[in-house]
């Protein structure tokens, strides 16, 4: 994710809500299995033509699925990130609420928030957000609380953002973008410390590989050092901003202040 600046993010789709394990068992319900696994069929095969952006045969497997079975939440997400996809918005929108309708699951919830948040639409995606931070073992739960804080950010909320972007290093200690969202509020609240603190968690996870610095975040820790009169990371900062980042408007601000 842009550390600077909210932009779309990508989330896989899975197939979810349906059994994965189906029975050979007899009796009179097994037509009822084999349907339900002629479903869950159609819809993983969707979902490989989506990952491909095979779109058009994705759909034909997608709607398979939902003459099966209407009420297929899984076909219904397939469907919504398709439309999503050929920026059939409309369209798109009534296959998440579906989806969510037939089954309210977190992910369910998770996906059609970080649709909303994609598309700008941050109250929307405060609320899918909030429902989804209601399930405690949710295994998007860190990455939850980090959109959260990008849309609280969104909404001029900056004490629940600070809030969400906490929770979501004390989840997860690897959100990279955590760390830096942290270090530029408490920057901008003029708490340097604090900001030098969680900019030194982001960059200890550059130097594990896990992330890497662009031109804004040595903006960032340059800004910081000189407040904190860190000169040793000032000086390597400095050298970085000036061998990779020279062509970038950090570097001509920072030209600018120093």
């Amino acid at each position: 994710m842009n550390l600077t600046s909210i932009t779309k993010i990508l989330v896989l789709i899975t197939v979810i809500g349906l059994s994965a394990c189906v029975t050979t068992s007899t009796g009179p319900f097994e037509g009822k299995k084999d349907l339900a696994k002629a479903e869950a069929t159609h819809v993983q095969i969707g979902y490989r033509f989506f990952e491909k952006e095979d779109f058009q045969n994705a759909k034909k497997s997608l709607i398979t699925a939902l003459e099966i079975n209407p009420r297929s939440a899984g076909a219904h997400l397939g469907l919504a990130r398709v439309y999503e996809r050929e920026l059939e918005f409309d369209l798109a929108e009534s296959h998440f609420k579906k989806a969510i309708r037939y089954n309210p699951e977190s992910e369910y919830h998770f996906q059609y928030g970080a649709y909303l948040y994609n598309r700008g639409e941050y109250k929307g995606a405060y609320k899918q957000f909030n429902e989804v931070l209601e399930n405690t073992v949710y295994v998007r739960r860190a990455q939850t609380f980090e959109l959260q804080g990008f849309v609280a950010q969104q909404l001029e909320k900056e004490d629940v953002a600070l809030n969400m972007f906490h929770r979501a290093i004390a989840v997860n200690p690897m959100l990279a973008s955590s760390y830096v969202a942290l270090a530029r509020i408490y920057f901008e609240r003029e708490d340097f410390v604090t900001g030098a603190i969680q900019y030194k968690g982001f960059v200890d996870l550059v130097r594990a590989k896990v992330t890497r610095q662009n031109a804004s975040t040595v903006w960032l820790g340059l800004q910081l050092a000189r407040a904190t009169n860190d000169q040793d990371s000032f000086a390597s900062l400095e050298l970085q901003m000036k061998n990779q980042f020279a062509d970038s408007p950090e570097y001509q601000e920072y030209i600018a202040w120093k």
